[in-house]
């Protein structure tokens, strides 16, 4: 029979989460830039065409970040009980990252509802700073949430004791916000996040303007394709550069995804779907780069976040050419009841079940038509 130890339960624990929470995080990122941008051309251009679409996104965006900050507060609890070590740093020497990441949540939140449920009562130029609030939100978000990611491929200002069969964090006096490896990874975050969401959007303009007989889907389309192509090519760029990075801090990481073709696979990856945006640019190859431009943008993020994540394995953080082993940072006075790994996967498959039906009435049973009830 086969048995379920702490460590590969806590693990696998994590990365299904993670896997989820990935995905639907990634849209409310690359929604909550996108959307202000189109109200914003909508209001340089005094074309109603850019209102009606930034809200239908909007109505989108309201429902995946629901789902979204579920997994995310399920996530978080089960990292603080299982893996405490990491809560400490997260509180401790990453406090400052973590806690622009914890404001950019409070403002994001806010901000949405406000963006969302004011649409016909604000001035336009007052709703446009709402949301770009909206943004700085969602992009504080990942930014700081990628100082955990970076100190576990480089611990940069992160020093380490271990007694009574525990390992303990603490700062080295370093800025952790000096990783070499953070940045780069969080701009790569923000960037590929919007590129794929460009490419949704772009896939969704595509498919609606079939249906609908207005020019609203057709106007938007420029945009969406002028979004995709910029932020493919950055995202191109900065996972280079992260690659870069990784190979000078974290040679470790490096030459496990090097080892196994890793490292080009993403990089021809990222190629492909800078590609992809050109190609939308052509009117009639749109309707196939659009869906294969969001496809690949996603199988880019997650092979490189999959692929550089187990590449640390036996290790939870690498230092190097070592690291400290996941089975030493587990928390020992957490006994896992035989039931909890079944109880949890049900629950992980009701959530998502309950999302995906949200999001067919979203967009079958009661979709937003776009159009604003009174003039702004």
């Amino acid at each position: 029979m086969f048995t379920i130890n702490n460590v590969f339960w806590g693990i696998a624990t994590i990365g299904t989460t993670f896997f989820l929470h990935i995905f639907f995080v990634t849209v409310v990122l690359g929604l909550s830039v996108i959307i202000p941008i189109f109200e914003i051309i909508g209001y340089i251009r005094k074309d109603e065409k850019f209102y009606r679409f930034a809200r239908r996104l909007t109505s989108y965006l309201i429902r995946v970040d629901l789902f979204a900050g579920v997994l995310a507060t399920w996530l978080t609890v089960f990292l603080a009980s299982y893996w405490p070590s990491l809560l400490y740093i997260a509180t401790n020497v990453l406090f400052y990252p973590i806690s622009l990441a914890l404001g950019g949540i409070m403002v994001a939140i806010v901000s949405m509802a406000l963006y969302w449920y004011t649409w016909d009562y604000m001035k336009r130029r007052t709703h446009i700073a709402v949301g770009l609030f909206m943004s700085a939100g969602a992009l504080a978000v990942a930014f700081g949430m990628n100082s955990i990611l970076a100190m576990m491929y480089c611990p940069y200002g992160v020093s380490t004791t271990s007694s009574m069969g525990l390992t303990f964090f603490g700062s080295n006096g370093l800025d952790p916000l000096n990783n070499p490896i953070f940045l780069p990874l969080a701009l790569y975050t923000w960037f590929i996040s919007i590129s794929l969401v460009s490419f949704i959007v772009l896939a969704f303009a595509i498919f609606r303007s079939k249906n609908d007989f207005t020019d609203e889907f057709q106007h938007t389309m420029r945009t969406s394709r002028a979004l995709s192509l910029i932020f493919s090519f950055l995202s191109l760029a900065t996972i280079v550069w992260t690659l870069l990075e990784l190979r000078g801090y974290s040679q470790y990481v490096y030459h496990q995804m090097s080892a196994r073709g890793f490292v080009l696979i993403s990089i021809v990856l990222a190629a492909v779907v800078a590609l992809l945006s050109i190609i939308s640019l052509l009117e009639d190859a749109a309707r196939y780069a659009a869906p294969a431009g969001a496809f690949l943008s996603y199988l880019l993020f997650m092979f490189f976040e999959v692929t550089s994540n187990t590449s640390r394995y036996p290790y939870l953080v690498v230092t190097n050419s070592t690291g400290i082993p996941a089975s030493s940072l587990v928390n020992p006075l957490f006994n896992i009841p035989d039931i909890l790994p079944i109880a949890g996967l049900l629950v992980m498959i009701g959530m998502l079940a309950t999302f995906l039906f949200t999001l067919y009435l979203a967009f079958f049973v009661f979709p937003v038509d776009g159009r604003s009830k009174t003039a702004t």
